[in-house]
């Protein structure tokens, strides 16, 4: 939430930000940009070994299933220079080849839907028959096997990866999927719903809404998908509260920095830079740099309850352990995937490894600078 005094707070057992920004804030720059400091990147990161292969292979499934989605050609290929792809194998390096691909394309699924979901000639026209079209893929996966052929082009790649995946899974962890994606299709619905209503929430309300149509339940289960897991008993009995509320968290606000770009061109308002720009009413700059504080509070957090887990009772066992681990890598290749992707920073862009920077929300095309184009 947001105090009296404009700083923001995590919650009730947390100390709020200190009201004012970084120095950064006065320095020079444009309307249209803004400098991002270096964050603090204290995870790992690793490329599957076979990276290159899945990407590629997953791009050939993505134009299978739902290259009919598209309205062209091109808008397809634009989609496929995001590398939309490697986020799998970033963010699961450790997991056997196929796991490995079943999380690729799952993921290449949901930011299909995701794209969509921001732009107002596809389902973020209208939030009702976003809505319709969820519930169909839902009725289309719970239909299964046997409930004859798919209704649409995302019903039936949904089949698909349910087939794959529930083969690895438990019953419960199945369960737990079919629930990680309504979620997350709730969540995207209350997206649509808000941007059309121009319509910037509070900062806990933006939260909630993101910690689903970021897709966070089936981020930890895909996790424990890869490591060849089953945490439903220990998550359900609390024992990642803490880990997960600060990881989360961190990826969520990492996610709105790096993307901020995109949300702006699209008018997005399910965005914390623009909850912290409109309805509390800062300054871009300050906005971006309390933000970048509370990505290190968060990232700092989730290393402090992950290694107070691992020195506990519950850290003796090698599954939590292993689940531990890829948490680790979810959080290090989700943000290394945000910096590298075309997605955020222009059709053509090409990362040269840069992290830091003046940024450019209005180039066609943009890339991390050293000082801003003003001056």
């Amino acid at each position: 939430m947001i105090t009296e005094d404009g700083s923001v707070r995590l919650a009730d057992d947390e100390p709020p930000l200190p009201h004012g920004g970084d120095a950064r804030g006065s320095e020079p720059g444009g309307p249209d940009e803004f400098f991002l400091p270096p964050l603090p990147r204290l995870l790992p990161v690793g490329y599957h070994p076979d990276a290159a292969r899945i990407e590629i292979a997953s791009n050939g499934w993505l134009r299978r299933m739902l290259g009919s989605c598209f309205d062209s050609e091109e808008s397809l290929l634009v989609f496929l220079r995001q590398r939309n792809g490697i986020y799998g194998p970033l963010t699961v390096p450790y997991a056997a080849a196929a796991r490995a691909q079943d999380i690729a394309d799952w993921y290449q699924f949901v930011t299909v839907i995701d794209s969509f979901v921001s732009d107002e000639s596809a389902l973020g026209a209208d939030h009702v028959a976003a809505g319709e079209a969820f519930a169909a893929v839902m009725a289309d996966i719970r239909g299964g096997e046997g409930g004859g052929a798919a209704a649409t082009a995302y019903g039936r790649a949904a089949r698909d990866l349910w087939r794959r995946i529930a083969r690895g899974m438990s019953e419960v962890q199945v369960e737990r999927l079919v629930s990680s994606l309504e979620a997350f299709l709730r969540g995207c619905t209350a997206e649509i719903r808000c941007k059309l209503a121009r319509r910037v929430p509070d900062f806990e309300a933006c939260m909630q809404v993101r910690v689903d149509s970021f897709g966070c339940e089936f981020l930890q289960l895909l996790t424990e998908y890869a490591a060849e897991v089953d945490m439903s008993t220990a998550a359900a009995e609390g024992v990642f509260d803490e880990v997960h509320h600060h990881g989360m968290r961190q990826l969520i606000i990492v996610n709105d920095l790096l993307s901020w770009r995109k949300e702006y061109a699209q008018q997005d308002t399910m965005t914390t830079v623009r909850v912290l720009c409109e309805d509390v009413g800062l300054p871009l700059q300050e906005a971006v740099d309390r933000l970048c504080a509370l990505v290190e509070r968060h990232e700092r957090a989730y290393i402090a309850a992950r290694d107070s887990l691992l020195s506990g009772p519950h850290g003796q066992s090698p599954d939590v352990r292993a689940y531990l681990s890829g948490l680790d890598h979810l959080i290090g290749g989700s943000q290394e995937f945000e910096y590298l992707t075309p997605r955020y920073f222009g059709d053509g862009a090409v990362w040269d490894g840069s992290t830091s920077g003046w940024l450019s929300l209005t180039a066609p095309v943009a890339r991390f600078r050293d000082a801003p184009a003003t001056a």
